[in-house]
This record gives structure tokens, sequence and C-alpha cells, in this order.
């Protein structure tokens, strides 16, 4: 169902059904505009993410085109160079967990690199959380500076508990 309810919305947004491979990126991005600022180093390194995944996906595809550099632009100006609705990105955040979780996408050894690897997907969402230092907490002292703003660390942690979960779930049937 996760596929397909992530399909509906794609189609009720008239996305290209070509985002659906892009659904690992999403709480990515929901971290980076977690602060409510979208900062020329966090998106440079989105880009970076992005393009790695789209060359992910084509090797895993035996080299074949999953993701166009239009569908990257699309999907760039959406979601990353103004602020997303944040009722729509959750809505997207939300099925692309289920996605995620249910592991409707992963297949091989070769999908071990790409960002539907929860492992691969928490650590793009903490370079993103730490691109950019959140600004100076008092409460830490003077010798610490914050990296990531509580509420980046608040979504990756609740992103990476529903994978958890789900994993767990699957496991014991």
């Amino acid at each position: 169902m996760s596929k397909a309810g992530f399909s509906a919305l794609l189609s009720q947004h008239n996305f290209p059904s070509s985002f659906l491979y892009l659904a690992p990126v999403l709480p990515i991005v929901q971290v980076m505009w977690a602060d409510g600022r979208n900062q020329m180093p966090e998106r440079a390194k989105l880009h970076v993410i992005l393009a790695n995944h789209r060359e992910t996906l084509s090797k895993i595809a035996g080299g074949v085109e999953i993701v166009s550099a239009n569908d990257i632009e699309l999907f760039d100006q959406t979601f990353i160079a103004q602020r997303p609705d944040s009722q729509i990105l959750d809505a997207f955040v939300g099925l692309a967990g289920d996605l995620l979780a249910s592991r409707e996408m992963t297949s091989g050894s070769e999908s071990a690199q790409s960002l539907f690897n929860s492992d691969q997907l928490f650590h793009a969402c903490l370079e993103i959380a730490a691109t950019c230092p959140a600004r100076q907490d008092s409460s830490l002292g003077t010798l610490f500076a914050q990296r990531i703003a509580q509420e980046e660390r608040r979504l990756i942690e609740q992103t990476f508990a529903l994978l958890e979960s789900e994993r767990r779930d699957e496991e014991s049937w």
C-alpha cells in the first residue's frame, strides 16, 4: 500500500512518477528545512546527495536512467529552492517513511549503497544537519557549539524510530 499511496500523492500534485525513486531524499529535505532556513552549503550538499542517489539508481538498473536531470530540477524547485508547504512536505515524508520501512524498493546487494538503505539515509540526514552549525546555545556552555539544531535532531530520531519499529515488526513475522 505504501508504494501505491505515495504514487497517488504524486499524481494528486501532478508530480512525475519518477519522484517515487526520490522518496528517500524527502526526510533529508525535511531535516534541511527544520530550522526554517535553506542555507547555500546545505543546498549544495543536498545536490551532491541527489546526484549520487541518481547515479546509484542508474547503476542498480543496469545503466538505465531512472530519474532524469529534469526530474531533479523539478524536485529542486518544488522542495529545495523554496520552502514547500509544511503539510504537503509532511504528507510526502510520512508516505516516504512508510515506503522505506516496507522495503518495497530494496532488492539486491547494490541497493545497500542507495538512500533506500536506512544506514545510508541516516548518514545523509546527519550530513545535512551538521553542514551549517546551529545557532549558539548557551545551555551547553561556552566550550561546546551545538552542531545540530534540536528540530533537526528530533526529525532524524523520529524518522529512524519509525524505520526501526517497522524493521522489528517485519522480523517478528
